[in-house]
C-alpha cells in the first residue's frame, strides 16, 4: 500500500507539440486526471498533476506514442506534507524537550581523590546519580546539609547547575595547627554553650544526656567516673558531643559589590626543559611517568571580576553563601552550618543591611577536671 503523502507529490509534465497531442489530452481528461497550470509554448505544452496519476499517464503516453519529460516539483521542498515528515518534526521537538528534563552528567571538583570519593558516597545516599529527572533533584540546602554532615573537614560546597550538567565544588575547612596534648588529669565533658544534642563521638566516658535533648551551658554531658556497685572508678571522659544551636548575625555591605569568579581553564603542554612557570599557572596535571619525563601539563585559570547590584534575591543567592563561609571559618573545626534563614533585609541608595540566622552543629563539649581527694 502506497503512502498518501507520497502519492500527492506534485509533478510537472512537458509534452512535445505534435498531431497526437489532442488525442492524448482527451484521454487524460477521460481518465479523470486533473491538469493544472497548463501552459503552451512554441514547441511544448506543460501541466501539473500528482504522482498518483503517473502510472495512468505513462500507460496513455505509450498508447499515443508521446514523449514526456517529468519534473518533480517538490525536490527542493524541505518539509513535504507526508506523515513521516510530521512524525520527524514531532520527534525533533519532543526528544530535546524530554532530554532537557534530565540531569545527564555530574562532576565533582575536589582537592583530593579521597574527598572526591567521599562526595560520591554522599551523592549516592541522596540518589544523585545520572541520568535522573531534574524534578527529583533535592533542594540545594538538603544536599549541602547531607554533604557537610558526612564530611566535617569541608566548610562549604558550591552547587552549580548548567542545563543538564551538575557540578559540585568542595571547599575544605581551614587547617589549624594542633599542639601535642600534654598528659592531663581525668575530666568530665560539660557543655560550653546551649543547644540540642545530635550525636556523640566518644572514646571514653559515660553519657549523662541523650540525643535530641536540650542542654545549657555548664551542663554535664559525659561523666568520667564509672560506678561499679558502690565503687567509683575515675576513668576520665574523652571525645566530642555535637549539638545544634542558632546564631544570629548582622551584615551591612555596599549595594554595588565587585567579586571575582574563576574563568575558563586552559591547558598548556610545555617541554620539560622549560622550567619557567607562567603567571596564572594554577596546578600541574599528573601525567604518565613515560610522558612526564619530557613534558609538563599545566592548568591556567584567570579570575574574572564582575559587578553586582544587590537586591533581595541576590542577597539570598550570593551574599548568604559568603556569610556562611565567613562564619564557618571563625568556628571550630568539624563545625557544620546546616541551614540559613534570612530574617530581614533593608536596601537604601548605597547600602544593604540585614540579619540572618544560622543553624550550627558544633562540638560543644569541653573538659572539666575531676578533682580527687588526697
Amino acid at each position: 500500500m502506497q503512502r498518501h503523502g507520497w502519492n500527492n507529490r506534485k509533478l510537472e509534465l512537458e509534452v512535445a507539440l505534435n498531431d497526437r497531442l489532442p488525442g492524448f489530452l482527451r484521454a487524460l481528461a477521460k481518465a479523470n486526471i486533473p491538469l493544472k497550470k497548463v501552459k503552451t509554448t512554441k514547441n511544448y505544452v506543460t501541466f501539473q498533476t500528482t504522482r498518483k496519476h503517473l502510472s495512468m499517464i505513462r500507460k496513455l503516453r505509450r498508447k499515443h506514442h508521446m514523449r514526456i519529460t517529468i519534473d518533480w516539483l517538490d525536490e527542493e521542498v524541505i518539509l513535504r506534507n507526508e506523515w513521516i515528515v510530521h512524525i520527524g518534526l514531532l520527534l525533533l521537538f519532543l526528544v530535546p524537550l524530554c532530554a532537557s528534563q534530565f540531569i545527564w552528567s555530574v562532576d565533582i571538583d575536589a582537592s583530593t581523590p579521597e574527598q572526591e570519593e567521599e562526595l560520591q558516597k554522599s551523592l549516592y545516599i541522596l540518589q544523585i546519580s545520572p541520568p535522573f529527572l531534574k524534578r527529583k533533584l533535592p533542594d540545594e540546602t538538603v544536599i549541602r546539609q547531607q554533604i557537610l554532615q558526612d564530611q566535617r573537614e569541608l566548610s562549604w560546597v558550591h552547587i552549580n547547575q548548567q542545563g543538564s550538567h551538575l557540578t559540585f565544588s568542595s571547599i575544605p575547612s581551614p587547617k589549624l595547627d594542633t599542639e601535642i596534648e600534654k598528659k592531663e588529669q581525668p575530666s568530665h565533658l560539660i557543655a560550653k554553650k546551649s543547644g540540642v544534642i545530635t550525636h556523640f563521638n566518644l572514646t571514653k566516658g559515660e553519657r549523662v544526656v541523650e540525643e535530641n535533648k536540650a542542654v545549657y551551658a555548664g551542663d554535664l554531658l559525659v561523666t568520667g567516673i564509672l560506678k561499679q556497685g558502690e565503687k567509683e572508678i575515675v576513668y576520665g571522659a574523652e571525645g566530642e558531643v555535637f549539638a545544634d544551636y542558632w546564631i544570629e548575625a548582622s551584615f551591612s555591605v555596599p549595594k554595588k559589590v565587585e567579586y571575582e569568579v574563576p574563568g575558563e581553564r586552559h591547558y598548556e603542554l610545555k617541554w620539560k626543559k622549560d622550567k619557567k612557570k607562567k603567571d596564572g599557572d594554577w596546578q600541574t596535571v599528573k601525567l604518565p611517568k613515560w610522558l612526564a619525563k619530557y613534558v609538563d601539563l599545566s592548568v591556567t585559570q584567570q579570575g574574572i571580576t564582575r559587578e553586582l547590584v544587590l537586591d533581595e534575591q541576590s542577597v539570598e543567592k550570593v551574599l548568604l553563601p559568603l556569610l556562611h563561609q565567613k562564619y564557618v571559618n571563625e568556628l571550630p573545626p568539624k563545625t557544620v552550618m546546616k541551614r540559613e534563614k534570612l530574617l530581614q533585609v533593608a536596601i537604601d541608595n548605597d547600602t544593604v543591611k540585614g540579619k540572618v540566622l544560622f543553624l550550627v552543629n558544633e562540638n560543644i563539649a569541653v573538659k572539666q577536671a575531676i578533682y580527687q581527694g588526697d
